[in-house]
């Protein structure tokens, strides 16, 4: 057991390696940095938060570097499986601490685990392994099934097309602003609905909070960023109800489903270099925003151009999803 090395914010710098910290989001990790010399580096091994989401563990196959809010967990001879075994029954651990009461180094060594043992009472690595495995074959085998079955429909043959500017208030007729005045007027919980707020991460999802009926808005639409540094002038595809924040604006339109939600938020969010905490994005400059989208022969948006785009895409992923794990099956 080892913990990170404290790396403030201020000190990053821009580069490919997966920075660990605290957080309960993308398998524990909180950025990208290029920094070398003070840092301490780990891999294959298990990391636990030791602060901010107390407990929270993953297991991390790639080179990282810890910050000094995560312990390393690692004992030589396991696989991935036995690791992955273990993550949800350290992840029991946050039941007894909190932001108040963190793990350290001291806790940390008397913590026990309960785990399968042999007949001669030592933990039994190999039954965790083949237990992992054979969940991770059942979801693949799902997940096959479902990937070939999309793949059979998303066939379609591509020309070309014209394209033409849109007012963004004549793209979506209903425009409606996010009703949540913030996270210090409601509950998060775990399985609640999606919160959504200022963040191009995690498809604009900071949390995830107690239902409140009254600030509840329908999903298929496209939620626009209007306010923080780093993200204003984004945009994401919600399928979903959810909560939103006053600063994001809803786009709703009949024709909007995940193909071509997904198409116009990538064309949407080439505006984001025009906005600046000088310069908002207020409710009123959105709406006057020019979008440039494929045309039908009417002059009118091409709704089927792009969700054919789209699901091309899609399959194109898809085949190169089934052959690695096929490969993988082999």
């Amino acid at each position: 057991m080892q913990r990170g090395k404290r790396l403030k914010k201020a000190d990053h710098r821009d580069g490919q390696t997966p920075y660990v910290s605290s957080t309960s989001l993308n398998n524990g990790v909180d950025g990208f940095i290029g920094n070398d010399g003070s840092v301490r580096r780990f891999d294959d091994c298990l990391t636990l938060a030791n602060s901010g989401s107390v407990g929270c563990a993953f297991y991390h196959q790639y080179t990282f570097v810890a910050s000094d809010h995560v312990t390393k967990l690692k004992r030589d001879g396991l696989d991935k499986y036995a690791y992955l075994f273990m993550i949800p029954i350290i992840n029991r651990l946050s039941e007894k601490y909190s932001f108040n009461r963190e793990i350290n180094d001291e806790r940390i060594k008397r913590e026990k685990l309960l785990l399968p043992a042999t007949d001669k009472g030592e933990i039994d690595f190999a039954f965790m392994s083949a237990f992992m495995k054979d969940i991770e074959r059942n979801i693949l085998n799902t997940t096959l099934k479902v990937f070939n079955e999309r793949v059979s429909v998303n066939k379609y043959k591509m020309g070309g097309v014209n394209w033409k500017n849109f007012l963004l208030c004549d793209l979506f007729p209903t425009l409606v602003a996010g009703k949540s005045k913030g996270l210090n007027h409601i509950k998060k919980s775990d399985s609640g609905i999606s919160y959504l707020g200022a963040t191009n991460q995690n498809n604009g999802v900071l949390c995830f909070v107690c239902r409140d009926k009254s600030t509840i808005q329908k999903g298929n639409c496209i939620a626009f960023i209007r306010n923080g540094e780093g993200s204003m002038g984004y945009s994401v595809y919600k399928a979903e109800d959810f909560i939103a924040t006053s600063d994001m604006t809803l786009g709703y339109n009949d024709h909007l489903n995940r193909y071509t939600g997904t198409f116009i938020t990538t064309i949407a969010d080439r505006v984001r270099g025009k906005y600046n905490f000088g310069y908002k994005r207020s409710a009123n400059r959105l709406s006057k925003e020019i979008i440039t989208l494929p045309i039908d022969n009417n002059g009118s948006p091409d709704w089927e151009y792009m969700e054919n785009y789209m699901r091309n895409i899609e399959t194109a992923q898809i085949l190169t999803y089934l052959k690695m794990v096929q490969n993988n099956f082999a």
